[in-house]
């Protein structure tokens, strides 16, 4: 029986190192990541802008237990920021990767500077490859699929003695929130 493109994206994110969890609807999905910030005591997210996040409701809630979206400048980047929160516009489930293509309100900084990295992720954005998503994905500009972040897994490097380092150049943690719409 050939695996769904979930069960295959999901087995391949784990082999790059990251962690995710599943939910049935984007309530659940908003929950989860209240309940993901306050375990780590954050209260300042580098963030996409509101309307760029796939869960209705996200400012309001964030706003509610203290929890501020900082959205990013980069003359103004503070190195205390631990944490971004993007979304994904797809994953591929061939390679285990996740895709972010530019738009406006959508920063890479808060997917490439923080240590802890949270991607929101809807089911329905689960392709097949990259050739699939380009295939269905509508792109303002033909560019903007060259221009995507491509990201599998957390930053790690090897050392001359070949090592892995994790967050050398990058989030040292990624952690995927998946929900159904």
């Amino acid at each position: 029986m050939m695996p769904s493109l979930i069960d295959l994206f999901i087995e391949n994110w784990e082999r790059w190192g990251g962690d995710w969890e599943q939910w049935d609807n984007p309530t659940s999905a908003r929950l989860a990541l209240l309940r993901y910030l306050r375990e780590r005591n954050r209260s300042e997210l580098l963030a996409w802008q509101a309307e760029e996040l796939p869960i209705p409701g996200l400012p309001a809630a964030l706003d509610n237990v203290g929890v501020t979206l900082l959205h990013p400048h980069r003359r103004n980047l503070s190195p205390d920021l631990a944490m971004g929160l993007t979304a994904a516009d797809a994953a591929l489930a061939a390679s285990g990767s996740l895709v972010l293509a530019p738009a406006p309100g959508r920063s890479w900084l808060p997917a490439l500077v923080p240590i802890h990295h949270v991607v929101l992720l809807p089911t329905s954005r689960i392709h097949q490859d990259f050739r699939a998503w380009r295939r269905d994905w509508r792109f303002t500009r033909p560019q903007d699929a060259a221009r995507a972040l491509i990201i599998s897994g957390p930053s790690f490097s090897d050392d001359i003695e070949l090592h892995k380092h994790y967050g050398m150049f990058g989030p040292r943690h990624i952690h995927l929130i998946l929900f159904d719409e």
